[in-house]
């Protein structure tokens, strides 16, 4: 094994950790705002029949940004973890077919489902957690964001192809 390939694997990895930390949360809060805009539409049109909605744009577009920025961060942490378990099964491993990546999300959403079960932070603690009791509702959780997560990962594994396609033995 040369320096270049453990080097080359490195890069791979950084890549692939970078790609699911950016394009997961982006994509995940892109499907959160079309589910939202998807059921929520009828509604809208109904408000906009009763009252005169002219003058909501300004809340509507602030409940809009500020629902864009909540996926987001609430997306990032398992992105990154899912980047960095898809990094190691598809450099190391060789393995970066689609299942994957999806077995990548699947860990990460139960890593973070399970630290938001057994730690309960601070008060004035910045750290947002689930706070879930119960195998049923934790169960519940990770069966329902796994399917919310569907679409990302894939997007994910997608944009990481190219790098994935000369197979090396970094690890």
């Amino acid at each position: 094994m040369t320096l270049r390939a453990v080097l080359g694997g490195m890069l791979r990895m950084i890549a692939t950790v970078a790609i699911f930390s950016v394009a997961g949360p982006l994509a995940f809060a892109a499907l959160i705002l079309l589910i939202v805009f998807g059921a929520g539409a009828p509604l809208l049109a109904l408000l906009h029949d009763l009252a005169d909605l002219r003058r909501m744009s300004p809340l509507a577009s602030a409940a809009v940004s500020v629902l864009t920025i909540g996926a987001m961060l609430a997306a990032f942490p398992p992105s990154a973890i899912a980047g960095v378990v898809f990094s190691f099964i598809a450099v190391c491993v060789g393995a970066n077919a689609v299942w994957a990546a999806w077995l990548a999300t699947a860990v990460a959403i139960a890593g973070i489902l399970l630290l938001g079960a057994l730690t309960v932070p601070d008060e004035s603690s910045a750290v947002l957690l689930p706070n879930m009791r119960g195998a049923e509702q934790i169960l519940r959780a990770f069966v329902g964001l796994n399917v919310l997560a569907f679409p990302p990962a894939t997007l994910c594994w997608w944009l990481t192809r190219p790098l994935h396609r000369a197979r090396i033995a970094a690890c």
